[in-house]
């Protein structure tokens, strides 16, 4: 599946409500916060026991992850610190949607599921160190766009879980607790493959 030509099509469906933004004189910045907010929302819905309609919030607090970006090209206003507190804000949205997902396995099934639990901290620990790794890779001065499991399918994998409930939602776990952290490793090893290490001739110029 070409999640990249799906993106560019959502994009061009949500290009309405980017100029309507627009028109009411919201900010990138505003938008990046709502969709936080509204993700932080999904967490707790989850959190009180009801995956579909916290699935739903989630949708619509993904699809601004969409609209900021689109709205700060529109604008004229597109930045290294927009981008840098949109990843920001990413992760702490996803960080709520896990936090949400664990109380809910741990109160409000039929006694705690450790299996859920434990594949939900494998998925959370993957999603964040998937960023990490690429963060990091810039960091060095690097570039790192491979992975064969980016944020993209996991907030469609995790969407489609949530709606479609705990029957389909623990294997999407489990399969995202495997894929995410094989993504991370993929990530370190092309990283790693393009730094000089010791005895490098470039690691000596330094």
């Amino acid at each position: 599946m070409d999640f990249d030509r799906i993106k560019q099509e959502a994009r061009g469906k949500v290009r309405p409500i980017v100029l309507g933004l627009d028109r009411l004189g919201m900010t990138p910045l505003a938008v990046s916060l709502t969709g936080l907010f509204i993700t932080a929302l999904s967490g707790l819905i989850i959190a009180r026991g009801s995956l579909f309609l916290g699935g739903l919030v989630f949708v619509i607090g993904s699809a601004f992850d969409m609209l900021d970006g689109d709205l700060a090209r529109l604008q004229g206003t597109v930045s290294k610190r927009g981008a840098f507190l949109d990843s920001c804000f990413d992760r702490f949205g996803e960080a709520f949607l896990f936090a949400g997902l664990t109380w809910h396995y741990a109160v409000h099934s039929d006694g705690a599921n450790a299996w859920a639990l434990l594949l939900i901290l494998a998925t959370a620990v993957g999603s964040l160190t998937t960023s990490y790794v690429r963060a990091r890779a810039e960091g060095v001065g690097e570039t790192c766009f491979v992975g064969w499991l980016q944020r993209t399918e996991r907030v469609i994998l995790l969407t489609v879980g949530l709606l479609l409930g705990s029957w389909i939602l623990i294997p999407v776990l489990a399969f995202l607790a495997v894929a995410t952290l094989a993504t991370s490793v993929q990530r370190m090893v092309h990283v790693a493959a393009k730094l000089p290490g010791p005895g490098d001739p470039q690691e000596e110029l330094k």
